[in-house]
């Protein structure tokens, strides 16, 4: 041919802004001098920057538009740095794309391989073995890759993805490995400081939600406007999801504010992504023996975070604040009190005359039910000071139910020295026995299939079960070291003639604690109807409110003292 018309290919897996041997610009400069050397003419450059040519999944573009051309005849030769940049992916599919070339009279040439020229039967069979080198030579680095990645996974390190809000990725060396770990991100210490707001609020009892209005009202930038995350495209998608179609700041979400509580990071812990139901979600990473990893330097202690997770899964929560402006209730608003006929929630309301009432959330079937809240809260009150009145320390039974609710008092009481490591025992306690009701859950809804999934699922439950029963015994040797008497205030035992005056214990707690006192004895509270269904007479309050008992004896992880005296 008089003009030999030559399109030059390159590939880099990864973008790195170089100007070594293996960036796309030296490649393309060596396809172009190799051209000019030989009198031909390049009539295309295409490249693929951060495309593997391994990953049979991976869309490269450049390739394509290489492909199309060669289609369309337009060119009559293909040049390369080497042929590990046309395809790593092994013999079989160099020989077909050089098949295709061959189809469209079109030869291949390597600059780094001269004795490639598949216009000849040698270089069609060099060709192939330098494939399956270059495929061999591929599988050998992706290998190597997978072992390091398990090697950094196995002590909790980080080998991908961003840094959660208000943490940063440093490089540390753990044992023989030097992997990526996490700590608080004092480039940013306005970052810091919202996420131990945010931790505080949820420890207060305030919804993620209400969180997540506050911080917007404070004009505080949500983390989906930072500059990795607010990305041209990203906004624009955004903008074209909005009804308005304007631009304005990402805001805070409830889901947000759920994500970064939630995150084991800020409190130190290594975390993997597992699936729940449909959607991923961050849980501890733990290793062999089931213990947590802690590689992280958390925002928050590790005890902190367990208590603020245990806390946000918690059926009932005695700081829980109402949502929009409704004011504190005794028994409503924190999952305490329930309807008798339906056992749904009991919410407050008031009446035409500005009474204030506890009313059924769920009237529907039994024509609702509600009754007064001085009432009601009165009469529960005055049940647990009664039943305190009249305790005998004499009696195993009586002791030990004291004893218990001493024991939870001390546990929000006394954070020091063995309740400091009793406490956060606990909570890890908690977290691995909820991980693994998680687990059977999902293994009911069919989430794991197949031999294979089956067995991680069966080896994580062991796992976690190792991990359950050395939680089990060090909460044994700690109640060991606790001493055999639990102090109970003496408040408590002295509440005085009426233990609801002003001048009692009592009268001077403000809601939550009044909560927090209830919660030391009582599970809940059912309020049962108003009137009898036969006869339609007004039942009385003592009658339609059944108080729901702790258990005498403490729970199966709780070792009841032996003896109990006043604070």
């Amino acid at each position: 041919m008089d003009t030999v018309r030559v399109a030059v290919y390159a590939r880099q897996s990864k973008a790195r802004p170089d100007s070594s041997e293996a960036s796309p610009e030296a490649q393309l400069a060596a396809g172009d001098a190799l051209a000019l050397s030989r009198g031909w003419q390049v009539v295309h450059r295409f490249k693929d920057v951060g495309r593997s040519g391994w990953d049979p999944n991976a869309i490269r573009p450049g390739f394509d538009e290489l492909m199309t051309a060669v289609r369309a005849g337009e060119v009559d030769a293909v040049v390369v740095n080497e042929l590990s940049r046309l395809t790593r992916k092994g013999a079989h599919d160099a020989l077909e794309i050089d098949s295709e070339l061959n189809k469209h009279g079109v030869r291949f040439v390597s600059v780094l391989e001269p004795f490639l020229d598949t216009s000849h039967p040698i270089g069609v069979a060099i060709f192939a073995l330098i494939a399956a080198l270059a495929k061999q030579d591929s599988d050998i680095k992706a290998e190597r890759l997978r072992g390091a990645k398990a090697e950094i996974k196995a002590v909790g390190g980080r080998h991908s993805s961003s840094a959660p809000y208000a943490m940063r990725a440093v490089r540390e060396k753990i044992g023989s490995l030097v992997v990526s770990v996490l700590e608080p991100d004092e480039d940013n210490p306005d970052h810091i400081a919202v996420v131990e707001r945010m931790v505080a609020l949820s420890m207060g009892g305030v919804t993620d939600n209400k969180i997540a209005n506050t911080l917007e009202k404070d004009g505080i930038p949500a983390p989906g406007n930072s500059e990795r995350r607010a990305t041209s495209k990203r906004m624009e998608s955004l903008r074209k999801r909005r009804l308005d179609n304007t631009d304005r700041p990402v805001p805070w979400r409830a889901q947000t504010v759920g994500w970064i509580l939630d995150h084991p990071a800020i409190g130190g812990f290594a975390s993997e992504r597992v699936k729940r139901g449909k959607v991923l979600v961050n849980v501890i990473a733990r290793d062999e023996t089931g213990a947590p990893l802690t590689p992280h330097r958390g925002i928050v202690s590790g005890s902190t975070w367990l208590a603020l997770y245990e806390q946000r899964k918690q059926r009932t929560n005695a700081q829980r604040q109402p949502a929009g402006d409704a004011s504190p209730t005794l028994l409503s608003g924190w999952r305490f009190s329930r309807c008798g006929i339906c056992s749904g929630s009991m919410g407050q309301t008031k009446n035409n005359g500005g009474q204030d009432y506890y009313m059924c959330a769920n009237p529907r079937g039994h024509g609702g039910l509600s009754i007064k809240r001085l009432d009601a809260d009165d009469h529960v009150a005055r049940l647990v000071w009664a039943r305190l009145a009249n305790a005998d320390m004499h009696d195993k039974d009586d002791r030990e139910w004291v004893a218990a609710a001493a024991a939870r008092f001390a546990e929000q009481t006394d954070l020091a020295g063995v309740q400091d490591e009793r406490r956060e025992t606990a909570a890890h306690l908690d977290h691995v026995r909820t991980s693994i009701a998680e687990l059977q859950a999902d293994r009911k809804a069919g989430l794991y299939r197949g031999s294979a999934e089956l067995a991680t699922w069966r080896a994580t439950v062991e796992q976690y079960r190792a991990y359950e029963d050395q939680c089990v015994s060090r909460l044994a040797e700690l109640d060991e070291k606790t001493a055999s008497a639990i102090e109970v205030p003496s408040e408590w035992f002295e509440p005085g003639e009426d233990p609801l005056n002003e001048e009692s214990p009592w009268g001077s707690w403000n809601v939550f604690r009044r909560r927090a006192f209830l919660d030391f004895f009582l599970t809940g509270v059912a309020i049962g109807p108003g009137r009898d269904p036969d006869t339609r007479k007004i039942i009385a309050v003592e009658d339609r409110v059944t108080v729901e008992w702790r258990k005498l004896k403490m729970d199966d992880d709780e070792k009841a003292p032996v003896a109990v005296q006043l604070k």
